[in-house]
């Protein structure tokens, strides 16, 4: 079966967060879904950890540090991420992200204080 990869984005509905400076800014959501082996949703936190590889190394190529440096680079941008999946039915990996253009009016709200 040929790889599939579909990749979208949309505001997160639920998700808004006040800032020091009493605004709101909203994240945002952004899904990117495979059609690949898929994975136990009971190993959905684990994949995320360094090195924690759900497979041998025989049966699949990789290092098993992909998923540990996304969640780290999200967490740096003050984000999530998540995955949802079922095995042989493809995976889907949820980043949230907040708004930029808010985080940036209040990063230029403290340089003025």
């Amino acid at each position: 079966m040929a790889p599939v990869v579909r990749i979208y984005s949309e505001p997160d509905p639920i998700l808004i967060e006040r800032t020091q400076y009493g605004e709101s800014y909203a994240y945002y959501r952004i899904y990117v879904t495979d059609n690949g082996i898929g994975f136990d949703q009971k190993y959905a936190e684990q994949i995320f950890e360094i090195s924690k590889r759900l497979h041998h190394h025989d049966e699949y190529e990789g290092t098993g540090i992909g998923l540990a440096f996304c969640k780290k680079i999200v967490e740096q941008q003050d984000g999530f991420i998540s995955a949802r999946s079922e095995p042989d039915q493809g995976a889907t990996f949820i980043v949230s992200l907040p708004s930029k253009s808010t985080l940036k009016k209040e990063k230029e709200a403290a340089s003025f204080n």
